[in-house]
C-alpha cells in the first residue's frame, strides 16, 4: 500500500509541471535597440570625415509594436559636420503584418524614412531586422 501511495504521490507531482504556458506569446511591445551589423550601441553608422564629410553615430533606438498593425522606431543620432556636433532625433512611422514569426515593415513617415523590411522574430523577446539590426524587450 505505501508503493502505491508514493508512486501516485510521484505522478501528482509530475503532473504539476509548472507554469509554462502553451499560448501564443503577443508580438506587440517595445523593443529596444541592441546592435547594428553585430556592433552594440553608440556605434558610427557612416563616418566620411576623411573627405570633408559628416560622421554619424546611433545613440539609441527602440521599436514599438501595436495591435492595430502600426508601429513607431525613434532612432537617437549625432552627427558631426565640419568639426560641429549636434543630436539629431528621428522617428521612422508606418504599418507592418505578421506571417508566423516573419514580419514586414512599411515605413511611411519620416525625414529620413521610407521602405519595405522584413523582421524576424524569435517568438519572444528579439526582433532581428534584414539580418543586421537587433532589437530585445
Amino acid at each position: 500500500m505505501r508503493r502505491i501511495a508514493c508512486a501516485a504521490l510521484i505522478l501528482a507531482a509530475a503532473a504539476c509541471g509548472g507554469d509554462k504556458s502553451t499560448a501564443p506569446k503577443r508580438i506587440e511591445g517595445t523593443y529596444a535597440m541592441k546592435s547594428i551589423d553585430g556592433q552594440g550601441l553608440p556605434m558610427t553608422f557612416y563616418d566620411d570625415q576623411a573627405s570633408g564629410g559628416e560622421k554619424v553615430e546611433v545613440l539609441s533606438g527602440s521599436m514599438t509594436l501595436s495591435s492595430d498593425g502600426t508601429f513607431s522606431a525613434p532612432w537617437s543620432l549625432r552627427v558631426t559636420s565640419g568639426g560641429t556636433v549636434f543630436p539629431y532625433s528621428e522617428t521612422c512611422t508606418g504599418t507592418y503584418t505578421r506571417s508566423g514569426n516573419s514580419i514586414t515593415r512599411e515605413e511611411t513617415d519620416g525625414t529620413w524614412c521610407g521602405g519595405t523590411y522584413n523582421m524576424d522574430w524569435d517568438g519572444d523577446k528579439t526582433l532581428i531586422e534584414e539580418n543586421l539590426i537587433v532589437y530585445m524587450r
